[in-house]
């Protein structure tokens, strides 16, 4: 994935949810966007949906965090 955009929108904690992404996508159309940092343990055992997205939000990276490699090779395959 390349993008030639300089800008980059930076998450805040438990601030930067969907429909904050969704609100700077409005603003701009080809800013790269970052989720909240996730960790690998909220995706596995957790019972939220932390990689819920709207197509719209694109370009759109998903922060992840663990330090189990199995774990972040599982998650990254979702």
């Amino acid at each position: 994935m390349t993008h030639s955009c300089r800008l980059s929108v930076a998450p805040m904690l438990d601030w930067t949810d969907r429909h904050c992404r969704y609100f700077h996508r409005l603003m701009t159309k080809e800013t790269l966007l970052y989720t909240e940092m996730v960790t690998t343990g909220a995706i596995i055992h957790g019972k939220g949906d932390f990689l819920a997205y709207n197509e719209e939000e694109h370009p759109l990276a998903l922060q992840l965090g663990g330090s189990n490699p199995e774990d972040l090779a599982k998650c990254a395959k979702l």
